[in-house]
């Protein structure tokens, strides 16, 4: 009987041990899987707040992104009318007072640069305007399809007028357009020119007729769009820059830096933006 009875209370105990260890990986497991619906929880939160803002699925599925790449839109193209125009900004921040030949075998010498004018108001020197008016009439004729040559962009940069009449003959130019404002004695002096070159030798009797009808039609536009006096061509034989060259080339005035009113006007960043459209619009009706 004793031996039963230690029997029973073994396998009473054993019983007891089986249960406590079921109970044991009960425990266990459940936090475990609690933690994981926590996390799936989470990511689906996330999944739905990243759709909000039209981004799906980001947490679950991996993201593709289809929006074409900026390198792949196409840049819209200007396209090429196939005519070289060359820029003349004139004058510099200093003068060259070097001498070079008037024209080809001349024994006349000029200075290469005088310096320039400077606003009788403002006290604006004439490269500045010369300078910001040419490089947006460069950007302007750029953008009709001209191929567009400068002289310069660096107002530091003082070049002779044989070598800038040369860039124009390199490039082989439809026309080379020299930027100028004026300046007189006469204060009340006003309104916008055009100078044109004179048959004085082989080169300027081969361009001539060109020229002139090229600084007509510009001068009209910027005149009648620009709101100023038109004081018609100017013919010289004395311009080192006409004389050496074997392509059109004009020089406009766009007004008079002694006349304080136009003085104000030429300094001024809107007048500036006229006067290069104006100028770009008659560039394109000449040159059509």
């Amino acid at each position: 009987m004793r031996k039963l009875k230690i029997m029973a209370v073994l396998l009473t105990v054993g019983i007891m041990c089986i249960s406590l260890s079921a109970c044991t990986k009960t425990n266990k497991i459940e936090p475990v899987v609690g933690t994981e619906l926590s996390k799936t929880s989470e990511n689906k939160t996330q999944s739905t707040q990243n759709s909000s803002n039209g981004d799906l699925g980001q947490a679950a599925i991996p993201k593709t992104d289809n929006t074409p790449s900026r390198t792949n839109t196409p840049t819209p193209i200007v396209k090429s009318i196939g005519k070289v125009i060359v820029i003349d900004p004139g004058h510099a921040n200093r003068s060259n007072l070097e001498l070079e030949a008037n024209a080809p075998s001349s024994s006349v010498m000029k200075i290469k640069d005088g310096g320039g004018a400077a606003g009788i108001a403002t006290k604006t020197p004439e490269y500045l305007i010369n300078m910001k008016v040419s490089l947006q009439l460069r950007d302007l004729l750029q953008n009709k399809g001209y191929t567009v040559v400068m002289t310069k962009t660096d107002n530091s940069v003082s070049l002779g007028n044989i070598q800038r009449a040369e860039i124009g003959n390199n490039e082989k130019a439809a026309l080379v357009l020299r930027i100028h404002a004026d300046s007189s004695e006469n204060t009340t002096a006003s309104g916008a020119s055009m100078l044109v070159p004179l048959p004085i030798n082989e080169g300027t009797r081969a361009i001539i007729d060109e020229s002139n009808r090229c600084g007509r039609i510009i001068l009209k536009s910027l005149t009648s769009e620009v709101g100023m006096k038109n004081r018609g061509l100017a013919p010289h034989s004395d311009m080192t820059g006409f004389n050496w060259s074997k392509v059109p080339v004009i020089l406009v005035e766009m007004g008079f830096l002694s006349n304080p009113d136009e003085d104000r006007k030429l300094s001024d960043a809107n007048y500036q933006a006229k006067l290069a459209r104006a100028l770009a619009d008659g560039i394109a009706e000449a040159l059509k």
